[in-house]
């Protein structure tokens, strides 16, 4: 009984630090017609914002506000609507929007709030604001507060079908654009934007993944010999970018109330074959293979959510993928590095670490399956 108490423990311990959803950078887009109208698209997680909960916060547990933010994300969307109305003078009072080197007001257009959903994952609302110009705009300049964290901006002077937006500008911790010439905008070379989404793909998983944490984690428990970890880890890779490229490419679309309960249970089961007395390598390969190509349709959810042209899209899907990857060797080294160094002490490091750590991440799965399909 006294075995079973420490990993309940540990398990319920996680599961109030890692349940909470994950703030994801706000996406800023604006458009400039000939008629010199601006619309200004802020595609973001209104209650996370509403509540001061930035991008700074791995999960929004770990903010002072986060009862307040479990109140906002239960809210129909008229209801919330109604409750920014009375919040937005000082949402916008935290942003800037520099046009020809003067501060713009914005103007509420429409805002589009996403039904309530799964409670567990952060809806989306997107604020269309617009301002009417005197004056052809030259230059501009944006900045997020950093109270809120990160965003994400691009532009286009609008032509009918034609795809002229500019690269993305990712901007960390309310960190200004700069002033960005629209007539002679600096290009981005391919190598900074793949730098960029190398960092995204990484910061994807390590921190901000604990779904995929934890199913890394347990498919790295599953052995320390390194042909069968190269095996899994291989298999794991495989599927993830063929379904990530499927997904991205539109031929692939499955709905997230049936991938974020399958993901779920993924992390289960990969957790509980390590407790099995004779597990098949064989099996578990075949096993993470299939919820493998389960997890690329999860990275993809993200990674569709910044819009590519055909010209920058596979330089930014390996890019994505690689970051990625170098998150899942960091965490399968440090694993496997942690079970060498409790081997080395002569110590048995299955009962100490392995089958503890299993029946926690076993039943999180378990735990976050149930609340996906009944949220």
């Amino acid at each position: 009984m006294p075995r079973l108490l420490k990993p309940l423990a540990l398990f319920f311990l996680l599961m109030g630090a890692s349940i909470a959803d994950v703030v994801k950078p706000a996406l800023v887009e604006i458009s400039i017609y000939p008629d010199k109208k601006v619309e200004v698209v802020i595609d973001l997680s209104l209650e996370a914002v509403m509540t001061g909960i930035g991008t700074q916060y791995k999960n929004t547990t770990d903010a002072p506000n986060a009862a307040e933010y479990d109140e906002l994300r239960a809210l129909a969307p008229e209801v919330l609507r109604q409750r920014f109305k009375n919040f937005e003078v000082k949402f916008l009072n935290k942003l800037q929007l520099n046009i020809n080197h003067q501060v713009q007001n914005l103007y509420l257009e429409n805002i589009k709030i996403d039904i309530i959903g799964y409670k567990k994952r952060p809806r989306k609302t997107l604020l269309t604001y617009t301002i009417q110009l005197r004056e052809w705009p030259k230059t501009l300049s944006w900045q997020y507060n950093k109270e809120y964290g990160d965003s994400a901006l691009r532009y286009q002077v609008f032509e009918k079908n034609e795809y002229n937006w500019s690269q993305w500008h990712w901007l960390r911790n309310g960190a200004t654009s700069g002033v960005i010439d629209i007539n002679h905008p600096e290009p981005m070379t391919t190598m900074q934007r793949m730098l960029q989404f190398v960092s995204i793909g990484f910061e994807h998983v390590i921190p901000l993944g604990w779904d995929h944490i934890l199913f890394i984690i347990g498919m790295a428990l599953s052995s320390l010999m390194w042909r069968r970890l190269l095996l899994l880890v291989s298999a794991f890779t495989l599927a993830h970018t063929l379904t990530l490229g499927l997904a991205m490419l539109d031929v692939v679309e499955i709905s997230g109330r049936i991938i974020e309960p399958l993901i779920a249970f993924s992390i289960a089961y990969v957790a509980i074959e390590n407790l099995l007395p004779n597990p098949s390598i064989k099996r578990k390969s075949i096993i993470v293979f299939l919820f493998g190509l389960v997890h690329g349709l999860g990275f993809a959810s993200m990674l569709k959510s910044f819009k590519m042209s055909s010209d920058n899209f596979l330089s930014t899907l390996i890019s994505f993928n690689i970051g990625v990857e170098l998150a899942q060797i960091v965490i399968v080294s440090g694993v496997v590095l942690l079970l060498f160094f409790i081997k080395s002490l002569n110590l048995n490091y299955k009962k100490i670490a392995i089958v503890p750590t299993s029946i926690v991440i076993s039943l999180i799965g378990i735990w976050w399956g149930i609340e996906r399909i009944t949220g």
